[in-house]
């Protein structure tokens, strides 16, 4: 509840009080007061309790809701509701002359206008609200899936391929998945620092994705290793597309801060075509195993 929209709220606060103004006025001026042994006490008090909770909803409503269109139909229909209400209570105490008989019709008319207007009122407060909840929904999985994005290479964390992979395991969806290393990656932060590296890893994932076809998909799977996945694409055509994207790595020219002079780097892939019902962590242990094995055999050459 915040008691500064009030402020906000004169043309409608001063719309509730000129009304019941003028209702009262109209009574006054027009009824004669009826004696105090023919009153029923028991609709005066079932009639003022409906004034009271009438009054207590505006009240909360000019509280809480900012000016609006939805706001004015609620407070001109809680208002009309009001004047009949206040009619009818006043009824109890007067009595009109028959020459002014039509204040008795003028009791229901109100009261039926404003349940029109609270009516569509409460419509437009729905669509309202739907529109609010659907804001919200795309705002939640905005930061959902943002905080699943790697800071250094703004690229997909590891678990966000896990999720898809599972995705495509229910759906039966075959796929391809490689992964990449940068080789000697730890030796290159020693020798010049982690900003360095960090860096290269921007530029590589960069590079990475502009290589990727539309529906493929990289993450960054841990330290300077990638995960690429290629969905209802065969070993052939997956190894082209990972081929192109090691050749554009390898020619590179990154220039450490240390000495501007350029760094070439290599890098060992392996790949993997999944076969349906594949889970996830089985998947990323398959490829990952298979770079392990090529990049023992390469150390192996090497020495």
């Amino acid at each position: 509840m915040n008691f500064l929209l009030f402020q906000r709220h004169t043309k409608l606060i001063s719309l509730v009080l000129v009304s019941l103004s003028v209702v009262i006025s109209l009574v006054v001026m027009n009824g004669q007061l009826k004696a105090i042994e023919t009153l029923d006490w028991l609709d005066v008090v079932g009639e003022g309790g409906i004034i009271l909770m009438t009054s207590v909803w505006i009240f909360f409503i000019f509280a809480s809701r900012p000016p609006g269109r939805v706001t004015t139909l609620l407070i001109v229909g809680l208002c009309c509701f009001l004047i009949s209400g206040l009619l009818d209570l006043l009824d109890e105490f007067v009595s009109y002359p028959n020459d002014k008989f039509w204040l008795y019709w003028v009791e229901s008319l109100p009261a039926f206008f404003g349940m029109f207007l609270m009516t569509w009122a409460l419509y437009q407060w729905h669509q309202e609200q739907f529109k609010l909840n659907q804001q919200l929904c795309r705002r939640e999985a905005f930061y959902r899936e943002h905080s699943q994005i790697d800071f250094v290479t703004q690229l997909y964390r590891a678990d966000y391929m896990r999720t898809l992979l599972t995705l495509n395991q229910s759906q039966n969806i075959p796929y391809s998945l490689a992964m990449l290393d940068i080789d000697n990656f730890a030796a290159f932060n020693r020798r010049y620092n982690t900003n360095d590296g960090d860096r290269l890893l921007r530029e590589v994932a960069e590079i990475i994705v502009m290589n990727l076809r539309q529906n493929d998909l990289a993450c960054r799977y841990a330290g300077d290793r990638f995960i690429l996945f290629f969905p209802q694409t065969h070993l052939c055509d997956a190894k082209l597309v990972v081929q192109q994207i090691t050749q554009a790595i390898s020619h590179l020219a990154f220039k450490p801060q240390k000495t501007g002079k350029a760094v070439y780097h290599d890098v060992s892939y392996a790949l993997a075509e999944i076969k349906q019902n594949t889970d996830a962590e089985n998947a990323i242990a398959q490829v990952n195993q298979k770079l392990e094995q090529q990049k023992m055999i390469r150390q192996a050459q090497a020495c």
